[in-house]
């Protein structure tokens, strides 16, 4: 189940925001495609000014995806290995911190065991 949780995560991080590899394009990449194939520098600079206005927004929407499945992800594995105090209360609260300041670093490895 974990791991079911982890490729979703991943598959909603590529979709935001690009995969690592390059290997899936980014909202910016597609938003940069659609402004190119309109053909129309007015529709282009629209496009672009929308989402280059709305970048705090769309960070701010990914960061808290994540956060929820991680957090939940974080919290289910800790239950199934019997400690439910840091299921509670740990896993939530790194996942209530990164989602307001994207820092994901307390589920590095997470997902590896």
């Amino acid at each position: 189940m974990l791991q079911d949780v982890a490729s979703r995560t991943t598959t909603m991080n590529d979709a935001l925001g690009g995969s690592e590899d390059g290997s899936v394009q980014g909202v910016a990449t597609v938003v940069q495609d659609a402004a190119t194939a309109a053909q129309s520098q007015v529709i282009g600079e629209a496009l672009a000014g929308f989402f280059e206005h709305r970048q705090d927004v769309l960070t701010g929407i990914q960061d808290r995806i994540q956060a929820s499945l991680y957090g939940a992800a974080g919290a289910t594995r800790a239950i199934v290995e019997g400690d439910d105090e840091m299921g509670a209360s740990t896993a939530q609260a790194n996942a209530i911190a990164a989602s307001k300041d994207g820092n994901f670093t307390a589920f590095d490895g997470m997902f590896d065991r």
